[in-house]
C-alpha cells in the first residue's frame, strides 16, 4: 500500500480549519467493517500521535462491494468507480497498542473486523521524512488520508471463510451509523444532466446529510488542528429496485421530499460505494475526499420543532426520538 505524501510547499486544498463547536455540524459516523491493514508503526512520543491517545498508526484498506442495484443503468452513474469490482478505500488507521509487541506477521495483509469512528474526507498531518537520506533530514511532508479511529480494542483478527462463488475478499458491506442534519434533496444537490436515469420521485428519495468528526492530533496547534471537521454523506433509498420499491412505496408517492434542509436525520445503513464528485452541484474541496453512498436499514427523520428542544450541540437528541419522529426499520 502506498500513502499520499506531498511536500508542504505544494497546493493542499484539504488543509481546512475545523469548527470550534459541533452545533449545526452534525454528529460523528461510526463504521463496522472488514479491514486489511499494514503493520502498525508505534509512536515514541504522544506529540507524534495522529490522534491523541492512540499510539499506533497504519495504512489500511477497506473494500466497498457494489450492490446489484448500484450497477443498474439508472444508478451506475452515481459511482466513482466504473468497474464492477469492489472499490478500495485507503485510510489512516489509528489505534492503541500499549504493553505488547507488534509482530508484522500478525498484521500485514491479514483481515480484521473493526468498529471505528470514520472520517471519509481527507485529513493532513505534518510528518518528518525519515528515509535515511542526509539531504532530506528534517524535511516536512503532508500525510494526507481519510481516517479510521479505533478505541477500546475495537478490533479482532479474522480468517474469512469464503464460498466457492466468492472472490478472495469478504463481500459484506460496511455498516455505518450516524446522526446529522439534512443539507438538501437530490433535486437541489445533484446534476440531473449527468443522471438521466433518476426521475423526480427518486431525486425526492435521496439527499445529503451533514456530519462532523472531532479530531485531536498529538500537537493540537498543527494540522489537521483540534476541532470538529465537517463532511457530508449521500443517503439514497433506491426506490426503482427491490426491496425498496415495495418497502418505500409511501415515500416514493409523496409529493414533497423528507430530505428538507436542517431536518435532523439518524440512520444505520450500508455503504454501497463512493459518490462521483462531478455529479454533485457542491462537491467537496479535495479529490481525496470520499463521499459515502449509504442505503439506510433503519432511519428517523426528526420533527424540527421537537428537535429544537434538544440541548445537544448538533441540535437533536440521539437516545430517544420524540413522538413526532418518523421512523422506519427494514426487516
Amino acid at each position: 500500500m502506498s500513502s499520499s505524501l506531498l511536500p508542504t510547499d505544494m497546493p493542499a486544498p484539504h488543509l481546512r480549519k475545523p469548527l470550534d463547536s459541533q452545533r449545526g455540524a452534525g454528529g460523528e459516523m461510526s463504521m463496522m467493517s472488514f479491514v486489511q491493514p499494514d503493520c502498525p508503526a508505534r509512536f515514541s512520543h504522544q506529540d507524534d500521535h495522529r490522534i491523541r491517545g492512540l499510539n499506533a498508526e497504519a495504512m489500511a484498506r477497506v473494500f466497498l462491494p457494489p450492490p446489484a442495484w448500484l450497477l443498474a443503468t439508472e444508478y451506475a452513474p452515481l459511482r466513482s468507480d466504473a468497474a464492477d469490482s469492489p472499490t478500495s478505500v485507503f485510510f489512516s488507521l489509528n489505534l492503541s497498542i500499549y504493553g505488547q509487541p507488534i509482530d508484522p506477521s500478525d498484521w500485514t495483509e491479514e483481515w480484521f473486523f473493526m468498529h471505528a469512528r470514520v472520517h471519509p474526507y481527507a485529513l493532513a498531518w505534518e510528518v518528518e521524512q525519515r528515509d535515511g537520506l542526509e539531504s532530506d533530514t528534517g524535511r516536512t511532508l503532508l500525510y494526507t488520508m481519510p481516517a479510521l479511529v479505533v478505541r477500546d480494542q475495537g478490533y479482532q483478527p479474522v480468517l474469512p471463510r469464503l464460498f466457492a462463488s466468492m472472490g478472495d475478499i469478504p463481500c459484506i458491506p460496511s455498516i455505518v451509523s450516524f446522526s446529522g442534519l439534512v443539507v438538501g434533496t437530490g433535486h437541489s444537490s445533484l446534476r440531473r444532466d449527468l443522471l438521466p436515469g433518476l426521475d423526480a420521485a427518486q431525486l425526492n428519495c435521496c439527499g445529503f446529510v451533514r456530519l462532523s468528526t472531532y479530531v485531536a492530533p498529538g500537537m493540537p496547534n498543527k494540522v489537521p488542528f483540534k476541532g470538529f471537521h465537517p463532511f457530508q454523506v449521500f443517503v439514497i433509498f433506491p426506490i426503482r429496485a427491490n426491496p425498496w420499491a415495495i418497502l418505500c412505496r409511501k415515500m416514493a408517492e409523496r409529493q414533497d421530499s423528507q430530505f428538507q434542509p436542517n431536518v435532523p436525520f439518524t440512520c444505520t445503513g450500508k455503504v454501497a460505494g463512493l459518490l462521483r464528485h462531478d455529479v454533485m452541484l457542491y462537491p467537496p474541496g479535495s479529490y481525496r475526499d470520499n463521499v459515502f453512498i449509504v442505503v439506510p436499514d433503519s432511519w428517523t427523520f426528526l420533527d424540527k420543532a421537537a428537535a429544537a428542544s434538544s440541548t445537544l450541540g448538533f441540535g437533536f437528541a440521539l437516545d430517544r426520538p420524540p413522538y413526532a419522529a418518523r421512523e422506519t426499520i427494514l426487516p
